[in-house]
This record gives structure tokens, C-alpha cells and sequence, in this order.
């Protein structure tokens, strides 16, 4: 297990009656930091925290050290600033699936935040003898490395242009290029997937933030399961670990994403070719064998759509998919499964998961094979809640697909936040969430402060009343 180190981000919040207030508290906290650069950020960081009144006037700012919170807070470009109108608004939690996943993901993350490492740490060693490998060191390419939380400019660009074309650097990418594609088989993938998601769903949920609802696409939908009670633990990880190897088994696959409804994509289907996922009004999947997918990327270039294979190695959530229903049907019924204690959407039905549906084991043959129908299940969570979606995962893949699902919703002030980046940003992963959690802060969301700071034991400091 890692030593822990510190947060080298901190989050600065402050809150006012009026925006004018907001304004003079701000330049009053930098001219008493100006007086007192010797204080550490974070003990002002936890004063603000903890001793200021939660008015609706909001601002907060991520920053690393006192000079660089005396440039944050005078930075427009840096500050981000809300007025909330109600007393709390629901979190609803979307758990990705595979293709957003990378090489280490969530690493800083795995370094700082001890109850991440610790949910980590335990998923793996008990994956460890079902995949036959320390999922860690597939994960984290370079675990035992030191942390590199730091970065000159937050507020910059902080993209790595070449990784995010698929265009490698060096020579010396050859290892990340292995290791790459030794995450990307599905036997590891889906696993890896799980527990990043599983292990950052309940650093949120220590720090207070807890969801009302869930909706998971594909793998993501077990995320939810688990956290909702069906499956326990060991049980999520079991199956997990079993329905991944029962699919590296099966013959290869493909899958191509199309600018097509449902009801557009329905012609084109045959023994060959099925409907994947539903992702918006126009965006589907179609996946199947290899050869069919082909012909059918072809024959729609032809009319002039824009198609996108996917990089998977086989047709998920398709009829080749059948191979697996029996060995994972008889797999299931040796569990406990339980009525979820937190509602959450189903991928088979696209609306709410009924106590029948999740403790049949006939469910979890279906949801193998049959469409992931997230647009219409998105669509059901936004009705019910108007929540807060939170993206628990890498990337921000759902968001975007919630984002066109509800836009023609005239709650328009639905909040879509990432928690993890994608692969090719350069932006610190501490920096990254934290900042997620200053926006969850704004919107109203009340945060565990005691739980934040468990493991940092920060000071209360003397903190003049003009600033809070």
C-alpha cells in the first residue's frame, strides 16, 4: 500500500447575501492574505469552509499555495461564481462504461485520497485470484512513482493535443503503448472499470455527497447495482470478473456508432447486426460481426453519414453476446440478490429498475445481450429529480449524451459535472475533482467538510469577520 500524501489543491469557497458582498469579501480575503503569506492554504481553505454562513451568493476557486490564491482570486478567468436559489438540489450518479477507460486513471487520486486507495486496494486483491493478475499494476502502469499533483496553470488549456489524436510522442510511449493494450482487454477492462468507479463513488459518498438516483451504461449499470444494495461487494466483483472472461471467450465483434434514431436503424438489422445502445434521438449503435459492420459502415458513408467505429474487441450488448447467457444465468442464481435500496435506471428497460427486474437472474442474461437504452432512461431520471448528474467515472461521454437527450427540456439549469478527465488532459487529477466539487458547492450541495479534511487535520485560523 502507498503512503498518502497531502493535497497539493486546495478549494477556496466563499458566500455573501449579495453579489456586492461576494465582491468586498473576496478582495478583503486578498488583501488579509497579502498580510499573512505565511498561513498554509489549506488551514484558510477549512476556515472558510467551516466558519462562514451558506449564503446563496457563491464563489469559489481551486489553487495551491497562498501567492497563487492572491492570482486566483483576482483572476475572473480562475473564479466561478453561482447564485443559488434553493436549499439543495439532488445528485443523481451516471456510471460510464468501457471506452473512456485509460492507463492510469484516477493515479493521483489512488496517491492522495486514502479511502480510494483503500476501496481499490481491496477490490483488487479480491479480483486478484479470479483475473490472475494485480489489477493495480494494470491500471497503474507506473505504481510505486511519486505523485506529480502540480501544475503551473490550472486555468490552462492543459490538453495533450497528440494523445487525444491517437498520435504517440516517442519511442518511449512504447511501454504506455503496452500497457494500453494490455487494459483494453476486456477480461481486465471491464474489472478495471468497476473498481475505478465503485472506489470513486464512495470518496464522494464520504464526503456527503450522496446520490438520490443512478443510471449506469452498460458495466456502469453493475457500479450502480452495487452501491444500491443488489449485488454486495464481493458479489458485484465476482460477477464482474466472470461475465468479463465468459465474453474474452466469445468470437471478435465490432461496433459502429451512427447519427440515426432507433426507428432509422431498425431496417438495417439482421441475423448479423444488432442495435447496441440507444445514446440520443440520433445516436445509436449497431454492433455484430465483423464483416456485417463493415458492409454496413460503407453502405452509410455512401449517403454521407458520419460513422465511428468503436475500439472494442468484441460486439457488446448484441446477439453474439448469446454464447455467455447460460454459464452467467446459472452464475447469478448462486446469488443473494436484494431489492435496490437506491432507485436507479435499467439499461434493458430504460426507466427505473423494478425489486423484480433486479433480483431475477433472467435480468442480467438480458442486459447482456439486449440494447443499452440510455437515452430513454436519461430522459426518466431528469422528469423524476431535475438532478445534478455527476459523471463517476473518466471522461465526460455521458454527460455529452445527457446533454442532447434533455436540451429540448425547459428546465434549462440542468448542471452536468465530470469527476474524473479524459486521458489526453493534463490537468491534475485533484485539481480536476475538486474543482467538480467547488461546482457541486455552488449548486447548493452540502459537503461534508469533517470527512474532506479526515486524513489533513487542518487548523482553524482567526479569520477576520469582514471576509466571513
Amino acid at each position: 500500500m502507498l503512503t498518502s500524501t497531502y493535497r497539493s489543491w486546495q478549494l477556496l469557497t466563499l458566500s455573501a447575501k449579495s453579489n456586492a458582498e461576494l465582491k468586498t469579501a473576496t478582495a478583503n480575503l486578498v488583501d488579509y492574505l497579502r498580510q499573512n503569506r505565511d498561513f498554509k492554504l489549506v488551514d484558510v481553505a477549512h476556515t472558510l469552509q467551516r466558519e462562514q454562513q451558506a449564503f446563496k451568493h457563491r464563489r469559489m476557486v481551486i489553487c495551491q499555495n497562498i501567492e497563487d490564491a492572491i492570482a486566483a482570486l483576482e483572476d475572473p478567468k480562475r473564479l466561478l461564481t453561482n447564485i443559488q436559489e434553493t436549499e439543495e438540489r439532488p445528485v443523481a450518479f451516471m456510471f460510464p462504461g468501457l471506452g473512456t477507460h485509460y492507463v492510469n486513471m484516477a493515479w493521483e487520486l489512488y496517491q492522495v485520497e486514502p479511502i480510494f486507495q483503500d476501496q481499490v486496494d481491496y477490490c483488487c486483491e479480491f479480483l486478484q485470484p479470479l483475473l490472475g493478475e494485480d489489477l493495480r499494476d494494470v491500471i497503474y502502469s507506473h505504481r510505486g512513482s511519486p505523485v506529480n499533483q502540480h501544475s503551473s496553470q490550472e486555468n490552462s488549456q492543459g490538453l495533450d493535443l497528440r494523445k487525444m489524436l491517437g498520435r504517440s510522442q516517442t519511442q518511449t510511449d512504447a511501454k504506455m503503448v503496452s500497457a494500453t493494450s494490455l487494459l483494453n482487454q476486456t477480461h481486465l477492462a471491464q474489472p478495471a472499470i468497476f473498481v475505478i468507479e465503485y472506489a470513486l463513488a464512495q470518496l464522494l459518498v464520504s464526503w456527503g455527497i450522496r446520490p438520490q438516483a443512478m443510471i449506469g451504461y452498460s458495466i456502469g449499470e453493475y457500479v450502480a447495482a452495487t452501491l444500491a444494495g443488489v449485488l454486495s461487494l464481493k458479489e458485484g466483483l465476482t460477477l464482474i470478473a466472470a461475465r468479463a472472461k465468459m465474453i474474452q471467450k466469445l468470437p471478435a465483434g465490432a461496433m459502429l456508432a451512427v447519427p440515426l434514431s432507433q426507428a432509422e436503424i431498425s431496417p438495417l438489422l439482421n441475423d448479423k447486426l444488432s442495435l447496441s445502445a440507444v445514446n440520443g434521438s440520433s445516436m445509436g449503435v449497431v454492433a455484430g460481426e465483423i464483416d456485417a459492420i463493415e458492409a454496413l459502415e460503407q453502405q452509410l458513408i455512401k449517403k454521407g453519414l458520419a460513422c465511428r467505429r468503436l475500439e472494442t474487441s468484441h460486439a457488446f450488448h448484441s446477439h453474439m453476446m448469446e454464447g455467455a447467457t447460460s454459464n452467467l444465468r446459472e452464475l447469478v442464481k448462486t446469488f443473494n440478490l436484494q431489492p435496490p435500496e437506491i432507485p436507479y435506471i435499467s439499461n434493458v428497460t430504460g426507466t427505473w429498475i423494478t425489486a423484480a427486474e433486479a433480483t431475477n437472474p433472467d435480468y442480467w442474461v438480458k442486459h447482456l445481450c439486449q440494447p443499452v437504452l440510455f437515452a430513454p432512461g436519461i430522459q426518466d431520471l431528469w422528469k423524476e429529480h431535475y438532478p445534478i448528474l455527476l459523471e463517476v467515472g473518466p471522461g465526460q461521454t455521458l454527460g455529452s449524451f445527457a446533454l442532447q437527450c434533455i436540451e429540448n427540456n425547459p428546465a434549462v439549469s440542468q448542471i452536468v459535472l465530470p469527476s474524473l478527465k479524459y486521458s489526453y488532459d493534463k490537468k491534475p487529477d485533484v485539481a480536476f475533482l475538486l474543482k467538480t466539487l467547488g461546482r457541486l458547492w455552488l449548486a447548493g450541495v452540502q459537503i461534508d467538510w469533517t470527512e474532506f479534511y479526515a486524513h489533513e487535520s487542518p487548523n482553524i485560523i482567526p479569520l477576520p469577520a469582514y471576509i466571513i
